[in-house]
């Protein structure tokens, strides 16, 4: 190791004797992450990838792919049609202009970065849009150069399939990729430095050294508050001297939000560093799940809670239910006539049973379901279903474990009381009973509740008997509610039909 970098680490790179005892306090915290640095950044023993290289590779990556892809495809589609492929050199320089044009407005967008190809359902979105965008550019570039007189138009619909399906392939591979990447080591996070009171400076730089999602720790420096004005200067100078000697991308500032001086003469300090600053969140917003700074009219804000779903949103989802479950309808007619059939064979009764629910807004409704009990409970105390409930009918029983049951619930749907997939709405008597027990229980309610949902295909339904198993099941729901989209509700509705999770506890 070169003597500049050890002195790098030696708490007397410098000889002032007030600098020596302020680093040998705070020593110890950042020995660990000094050796993980030495031995990674450092030393050149391992070879890997920067956060800030990896995004040129991957455009670079994904052009020769997809041009190789979308070559191939118009050549397959000539040599099965008509046994050669004409001019290759245009249709490959077509190809590659198709190519372009999608992997630089993927560029433009940013999509490559590290934080992006974290969330592979954002990627497919991206991937799909942007695709379809570029492929509609160049159709209308073929036609204004009236190339598509020659141009076959069988090899442009193989070119657009098998481009958009390579394009998703690529964009999941390459979530994996980094994914692995970023804990094994080999694509190195952005570089950090992080300063601040032991109490967050701890568990923050735990956090980010750990969770593999984009962050390299470089050093730890702490700030404690005896250090006063001179902890503060010597924070400054410590991190000026690795950033001239390491490029530094983010330092991160672990401090109360209530030690505004503290915080701005570090802001002042560190402006001499080309590197993003960042301000942690303290313990006071510990309780807030995805605090984002946000606008109201022109002034700055910090949001705490966004609207669960915007007017598009709505909009979409709203129609996606009204769709299928009038397809569903007509398709399981047949099936709900014989189940009607069954039930009022079976024991004297109605074949519907309607209940109180909660639905959006708090707003009460009737929910529609198969009777499956002998009782109608819908008062101020209705008492839970439990395995080997003697109030659950022969053909109640069936229709629970395979969920059949729920199914006249499409009717809610139509109606507009509930949406296909939403947070699972409960009797009115329990639900008043877990608002008081349950932080955050009323929100669900934020949107429609649903035939099914995120906790059930994970399991959590059935009795709810002890309150944990409730808390997890808000959990779930409100987990829906912020992450929510399209994608999301069909992969619930196949987990439905197809995951063993959510027939567990159906009785």
């Amino acid at each position: 190791m070169p003597p500049n970098s050890r002195n790098l680490f030696r708490a007397r790179a410098i000889g002032d004797k007030r600098e020596l005892s302020w680093t040998k306090r705070h020593r110890s915290f950042g020995s660990r992450t000094h050796a993980i640095f030495r031995d990674g950044w450092l030393s050149g023993r391992r070879l890997r990838i920067s956060a800030q290289t990896f995004p040129f590779v991957a455009v670079i990556g994904e052009f020769i792919v997809l041009w190789a892809v979308v070559f191939e495809a118009s050549a397959l589609y000539h040599r099965l049609t008509f046994g050669h492929l004409p001019s290759p050199f245009f249709y490959g320089a077509a190809a590659a202009a198709l190519s372009l044009l999608f992997v630089l407005r993927c560029a433009l967008g940013r999509d490559h970065s590290i934080k992006r190809l974290l969330d592979p359902r954002e990627q497919l979105r991206s991937a799909f849009l942007r695709w379809n965008a570029a492929y509609a550019l160049w159709v209308f570039a073929l036609f204004m150069l009236q190339a598509t007189d020659f141009y076959s138009r069988g090899s442009i619909v193989a070119q657009y399939g098998a481009g958009l399906a390579a394009a998703l392939l690529l964009r999941l591979l390459l979530a994996r990729l980094v994914e692995h990447g970023l804990s094994s080591g080999l694509i190195g996070g952005h570089r950090t430095i992080v300063i601040g009171e032991q109490a967050l400076l701890r568990p923050l730089a735990h956090r980010l050294s750990r969770s593999g999602r984009g962050a390299s720790m470089i050093d730890t420096i702490a700030v404690d508050a005896g250090d006063g004005a001179e902890g503060i200067r010597m924070a400054l100078s410590r991190t000026e001297r690795l950033a001239r000697q390491i490029p530094v991308d983010d330092i991160v500032l672990a401090f109360p939000w209530s030690k505004s001086e503290h915080i701005r003469e570090l802001l002042e300090g560190l402006s001499t560093i080309p590197a993003t600053i960042h301000l942690a969140s303290d313990r006071t917003l510990a309780w807030v799940r995805n605090p984002v700074l946000a606008r109201v009219g022109g002034h700055h804000t910090l949001r705490l809670a966004r609207a669960p779903l915007t007017l598009k949103d709505h909009m979409i989802k709203r129609a996606f239910d009204v769709t299928v479950a009038t397809c569903l309808l007509i398709a399981a007619a047949p099936l709900l006539a014989a189940i009607a059939i069954a039930i009022k064979l079976d024991t004297p009764g109605p074949v519907l049973f309607r209940q109180r629910r909660n639905g959006f807004n708090q707003r009460e409704f009737r929910v529609f379901k198969f009777r499956t009990m002998t009782t109608l409970d819908d008062g101020r105390v209705i008492r839970q279903a439990t395995r080997d409930d003697e109030r659950i009918t022969r053909v109640g029983r069936l229709l629970r474990r395979t969920n059949l049951d729920e199914v006249p619930q499409l009717f809610n749907v139509i109606l507009g009381d509930m949406s296909l997939v939403g947070p699972r709405p409960h009797a009115v008597a329990h639900n008043d009973a877990y608002e008081e027990q349950i932080r955050l229980y009323a929100r669900r309610h934020n949107v429609k509740p649903g035939i099914t949902g995120w906790a059930q295909v994970n399991g959590y339904r059935g009795e709810t008997d002890v309150i944990e198993k409730m808390q997890r099941r808000v959990e779930h729901d409100l987990y829906y509610i912020d992450h929510w989209s399209l994608a999301f509700d069909v992969k619930i509705l196949l987990m439905t039909l197809l995951s063993p999770k959510s027939y567990r506890n159906a009785y």
